[in-house]
């Protein structure tokens, strides 16, 4: 009987080894050590990734494989060639800028033992980060979705809920809903999760400390760039690719499906955020209108006051050779000055 690897871990980089040298310290500092480790190069620089394995052998063990594309073809075509490429019982994407918890793999395993769910998502962290000197600086850590509780596929088709990085899942459930689309350049990770959700259900281990750790750099763009925020239009293009095929695949069966969902959701969404900025722009004008009516006032009264004062003075000088009534003079005046300057 042939045995394999209990997890098939896979990375996908290209040109990123800060990232990559961090993603194979968390994959290979994990307790759980029954897994195997597929590092799929992108069409990228082979020789750095070549001098990290070399650096961390002795952490590795001989548990990594490594595959150098000639021609990139995109994130999911390489999820798929590095998945098809080891055989195991379960598969966990674990990309190069993002990291897992010591425990990931082995809470992860033994929830899905001893229930024998399809998949699991785990309680996870957001990390904000930049590079800076060719360091990576840590700005902030948040918990992730802090008030998920259930993986639903109602909610699924709004957000994506189960991003590689927090998801582990039976590698059985390819035979059922196939692998990554390949068309899709970015957004394939949620296409799978809907696809995923439609024939099975994924278990929330609800942990008090996070086991994945999503790491964001908003303000990076290119190579160092995550591109759900230097790729944003793509995104966004891509979402509503997606939407369409769904809804299409509605009206070929004469259902209301997933299709009608996630068209139907994000047009809600969309409504209400452009009701916000409507209510948000009249808030505005209003505070505004408010703001220049109290400056106008109080520039008004302050002219009063003004002219109020040199009534005064312009008395009270008509008695100022009285020795008496100077001091008292000179009190009221400094006093108003206070009071209008």
């Amino acid at each position: 009987m042939t045995t394999y690897p209990s997890v098939a871990v896979i990375t996908r980089t290209k040109d990123r080894p800060l990232f990559l040298q961090r993603a194979i310290k968390s994959v290979h500092s994990q307790e759980y050590k029954n897994f195997t480790h597929v590092i799929i190069n992108d069409a990228g620089d082979p020789q750095p990734v070549e001098e990290l394995l070399e650096k961390y052998k002795e952490l590795t063990q001989g548990r990594v494989k490594v595959i150098h594309n000639t021609d990139s073809r995109g994130m999911e075509a390489a999820s798929n060639k590095a998945i098809k490429s080891v055989e195991s019982k379960y598969v966990a994407i674990h990309d190069d800028d993002d990291s897992w918890h010591p425990n990931f793999l082995k809470y992860c395993v033994d929830h899905m033992e001893s229930t024998g769910v399809m998949g699991v998502v785990v309680t996870t962290d957001r990390i904000i980060e930049e590079i800076a000197d060719n360091e990576i600086k840590l700005l902030s850590t948040e918990r992730w979705l802090p008030d998920l509780k259930e993986i639903s596929l109602y909610r699924q088709c709004l957000d994506n809920f189960a991003t590689p990085i927090t998801f582990m899942y039976r590698r059985d459930v390819y035979k059922q809903i196939g692998f990554y689309d390949e068309e899709l350049p970015v957004a394939g990770d949620w296409d799978f999760a809907i696809r995923f959700l439609s024939k099975y259900n994924i278990d929330y281990l609800n942990t008090q400390e996070a086991l994945a750790y999503y790491h964001h750099r908003p303000s990076a763009t290119g190579v160092n760039g995550n591109t759900v925020f230097a790729e944003k239009d793509k995104h966004l293009h891509f979402l509503n690719v997606l939407m369409n095929k769904y809804l299409r695949q509605d009206l070929e069966n004469g259902t209301l499906g997933v299709g009608y969902i996630m068209n139907n959701l994000r047009y809600q969404r969309e409504t209400i955020e452009m009701q916000l900025t409507r209510e948000s722009s009249k808030l505005e004008g209003q505070l505004n209108d408010k703001a220049e009516y109290i400056v106008n006032e109080t520039k008004h009264i302050a002219q009063q006051s003004k002219d109020s004062f040199a009534k005064i003075e312009e008395r009270l000088g008509v008695i100022e050779s009285k020795q008496d009534i100077v001091p008292v003079h000179k009190k009221i005046t400094d006093k108003i000055r206070k009071i209008i300057q």
